[in-house]
Parts: C-alpha cells; structure tokens; sequence
C-alpha cells in the first residue's frame, strides 16, 4: 500500500523514552575463541556497544592496554543492536563506558541520569566536537559480480530486488540505513525545484516502496543482516562501508559500492556515570574513551575499516592515506554525503516548532520527524518512518 504521511503530521515534539527494569551483564569477554583475551587485569571497565564495531574495539583494546594508562586494565564486552544494548543499560546493566549507533541511544541514557549532559563536549582531539571517534558511510553490498547493476538508491526499486537491513525498532544501523535514502530522494527533489512539502512526500513514497516491496528480511541488527545476507538471502545488503570491507576480506563472494549520494554514519561513545557501582571506574573509563581519539587509535580504526573522526568529518583522507595500499584501497570514493545537520536545518526551516529555543540536538529533530515511537495513548503521532513501517 502507499503511504503518505503528511509533513504537518509527522513534525511532531521530540519524545523521550522511559527506562525501566534490570539487566546483568554477562562475566568475561567476547565469546570468540580466535581473539585475544583482554578480561585480564587489576581494573576492569565493561564496554556495551552496538554490534557493527566489535572488530574494530578488538583493535582498539589491544592497543590501550599496550600504554601506560591502560596496560592493567581488563576489559567486559557487550555487543548487540544499539536499541537493545541502550535498553539495557537503562535498567542498570553494569557498564562504564558505550557505543551506540546512534546519538539517540545515548541520550536514553543522559534522561535516566546515567550519562552526563555535557557528554559530548571537550573531548580531546575529537574532530566531530559530539564525541565520535569513528564512523563510515552507507554502502550496497552485492552478490560477487553485482548481477543486477545496483549502483543508485532508485536501482532498489526495480522489480524483484529483494533488499535486507535491519529493523530500526532495534537497530541503530537501520536507520542509517534509511537516512540515506530518504535524504538522496529527498534533497534531490528539492535541488529539482520541487518545494520542501513535496519533496519530503516523493521521498516518502520511494521509501515506502523500498520497504513495503523489497525489504523482505528485517534482522534485529546489522550484524544480523550481514549473517542473512551471507546465508543467501537478499541481492542487495544496506551496511556500514566497514561491514563491506570486513565481508570482502574474510572471502564473502561479494562486491559492494558506496552510492553517488550516501550519509555520514556517526557512532557516538560517552562514560558512563558509575558511582553507585561499587566497581565502576568513570577515571579509567574516560581515559579509554580519550584513547579512541588518538593518532594511534585512528589508524586502528581505519586499518579495521572505519572512517575515522579526521577523515569522517572533514574533505581529507589523510588517515587512510596512509594505510597500506590494500587497506587504503578499500574503501570507496566518495561523492554527495548527507548528514543529520543537513537535515535537521532542513526540518528546522520548515518548521521553527521542532525547535523554538534553537537548542535541540540535530539527532532529536530528525528523531522526532522521522524514527518517533509514540507512547500508546499518548495521542502524540509516530515519525514518519516508523510509522511506514508499521503500515507495510
């Protein structure tokens, strides 16, 4: 069926979610028998993360307890879609120190007063000035060959293309996923002219039919997704750049592109307020989180095939540059990358309501447009996404 949400009914208040409940974190580390046990050490700091990024903290862990701040400190990982793992810690699962998707996630957690509000600010050397070491960008990830021509977000739409990503109800990177669709139909509608009511209507008929026609496997997370694409199902794969690069390297029979018009994918980390963990450790876990940040964890991220936040957030490659020539080679060209700035200034221009004092953060505008799960009885209405979602 088509959908179409009017612009007056989706740009709703920003909507903040409750937490509740209690959740334990699992002993030890990763369960991977091939990685290198990092749970030794006189301190300990637990690490809860969406799943996409776990190859590339391996790294990044390796190296912190090779320095002197971090050569005693053991490490507790959690990995699992970024909704679910903000939901946990919510309910008080111990944590020091995370790694979401998506800001949103963590700002559960700032509402719950177990983040602090100035979490993204003044963190040493960040490049995005919101606390994001590292992040990618959206890519297609095809069968060895791309049989069918994938190349543009309109290819999606031709008959019989079975695309797979996650569900955003779970999965940060799902909505990622949908950004940058809806943000290539839609700012291509407004640079054809077309006013920003109807272009935001045209990107919502493409994008209800990308999900109502061709979305025919919706994992929990991306990690998920990849495992369902590598199974056999799905022609087109939506991922990070990094899950991409990480398929090829391990022998998946695939190609994969990175879209004339992508989004900038931004994973935010914060510390975790501890003090009423008799073992928690916010000193440690924020020399953790500054290490994320160094020239030697960037190029961590980067030869794990991550964008980091210098080459994430400026015209520049230059950490990536300087990666061997296979590792560099990896990652694709780059030509249109929309972000959530631009269309949080877009949603703020058509309508000042969403943000009268000029103080909401660009994700909540977007959030509230867009990804918005209204409380049942509330009487508030579901972003528009969501709410295509629920009607496929």
């Amino acid at each position: 069926m088509a959908f179409k949400p009017s612009l007056g009914a989706v740009l709703v208040g920003v909507g903040l979610v409750a937490v509740a409940g209690v959740a334990v974190l699992p002993g030890g580390t990763v369960d991977d028998p091939d990685v290198v046990d990092v749970s030794s050490g006189d301190q300990r700091l637990n690490l809860v993360a969406y799943a996409v990024p776990k190859p590339g903290f391996e790294a990044v862990i390796r190296g912190f307890r090779s320095t002197p701040e971090g050569q005693d400190t053991g490490f507790a990982e959690s990995y699992g879609a970024s909704g679910d793992q903000s939901r946990k810690v919510a309910r008080h699962l111990p944590t020091d120190i995370v790694n979401f998707s998506v800001e949103p996630d963590v700002t559960r957690l700032v509402d719950g007063g177990q983040v602090a509000e100035e979490w993204r600010d003044n963190v040493p050397d960040d490049e995005s000035a919101r606390s994001v070491p590292f992040g990618s960008v959206v890519a297609f990830v095809t069968r060895e060959g791309n049989p069918h021509g994938v190349q543009s977000w309109d290819d999606l739409l031709e008959p019989g293309i079975e695309v797979i990503s996650p569900n955003p109800a779970s999965s940060g990177s799902a909505k990622w996923n949908l950004l940058a669709p809806y943000a290539s139909w839609f700012f291509q509608a407004l640079n054809s002219g077309a006013g920003i009511q109807t272009a935001h209507s045209e990107a919502l008929d493409k994008l209800t039919r990308l999900v109502g026609e061709h979305f025919t496997v919706r994992p929990k997370s991306g990690r998920e997704a990849t495992s369902a694409f590598e199974g056999g199902q799905g022609d087109v794969l939506l991922s990070y750049e990094n899950e991409a690069i990480e398929l090829d390297r391990n022998g998946g029979r695939i190609d994969y592109t990175v879209p004339d018009d992508t989004f900038r994918i931004e994973n935010p980390v914060a510390v975790v307020d501890t003090t009423d963990d008799p073992d928690g450790n916010i000193e440690k876990a924020t020399q953790f989180r500054d290490y994320l940040f160094t020239p030697d964890a960037e190029k961590l991220w980067a030869a794990e095939g991550f964008r980091p936040g210098p080459d994430l957030f400026s015209d520049s490659t230059d950490v990536i540059d300087g990666l061997p020539t296979a590792q560099r080679e990896a990652f694709r060209p780059l030509s249109t990358v929309h972000t959530i700035d631009e269309l949080a200034d877009a949603f703020r221009d058509l309508d000042p309501s969403l943000d009268p004092d000029q103080d909401t953060a660009d994700w909540d505008v977007v959030d509230a447009v867009l990804f918005k799960r209204a409380k049942p009885g509330s009487g508030d209405t579901n972003g528009a996404i969501t709410t295509i979602y629920q009607a496929v």
